[in-house]
């Protein structure tokens, strides 16, 4: 592994700007968890708190063609940013730990992930100090029929909506109360999640069901909306 040529510090999230972009080759065919979990690294070598609004920018300088906005993609898309620490978290790839309140640390198995990262990825660009070089060759894509890596993850996130048990009770019989729990492990949120949040984490599941042409998550989630509106819009 590259060793890196000096240790840098920053005093505030503003000096995320100082950051370069990391060349696409080296990490278009990553998962969008596992660029967060790298970010998250860099955050924290930096001396700043991984909050979900210093992953997003943070995210966007590192690796803008997979976190900037699609029609806006000179501004972070702070949804992917979220849809990643989902993944990344301990019900998914368990690499993360932590909350936006407390800030976000990476599990042991996500610092083994981390090494794999560096090695493969890269180092990022402080000003006009280099930090290190990657040792191997960027991740290829596979042999199958190609597709761009956000369709993996919007597809994978639909394809794991159709095997919670919401969707098995909603295609059994309508909703109701008592089905909130499924809501929330569906969604991932809790109950203690602010409704704007788990608002943004609805539209961006309904995004995605839309971009897959999947017509049943699609009438799912507007299902939610109607049954269950205190959960995304407030008491």
């Amino acid at each position: 592994m590259a060793v890196r040529t000096r240790k840098i510090s920053m005093k505030s999230e503003r000096d995320l700007l100082r950051v370069g972009h990391l060349p696409p080759e080296r990490y278009q065919h990553e998962q969008l968890a596992a660029l967060t979990v790298l970010t998250i690294h860099w955050l924290r070598e930096w001396g700043l708190r991984p909050t979900v609004e210093a992953i997003a920018v943070a995210n966007h300088r590192l690796f803008p063609q997979r976190f900037g906005m699609d029609l806006f993609p000179e501004f972070p898309d702070a949804n992917r940013t979220l849809r990643s620490l989902l993944q990344g978290g301990p019900k998914y790839r368990g690499w993360l730990s932590g909350s936006n309140r407390r800030g976000y640390a990476i599990t042991p198995s996500g610092q083994a992930f981390v090494s794999e990262l560096l090695r493969r990825i890269g180092y990022p660009k402080v000003d006009n100090v280099v930090l290190g070089s990657p040792t191997e060759a960027p991740r290829q894509r596979g042999s199958r029929r190609p597709e761009r890596a956000r369709d993996l993850d919007f597809k994978s996130e639909v394809a794991r909506i159709r095997s919670t048990r919401l969707f098995e009770r909603w295609k059994a019989a309508p909703l109701e109360q008592r089905d909130v729990i499924h809501v929330y492990s569906a969604l991932g949120v809790f109950d203690h999640t602010p409704a704007a949040a788990k608002r943004l984490r609805l539209n961006d599941l309904k995004d995605s069901a839309r971009r897959a042409g999947d017509q049943e998550v699609t009438e799912l989630f507007t299902q939610l909306e109607s049954s269950f509106p205190s959960l995304f819009r407030g008491a």
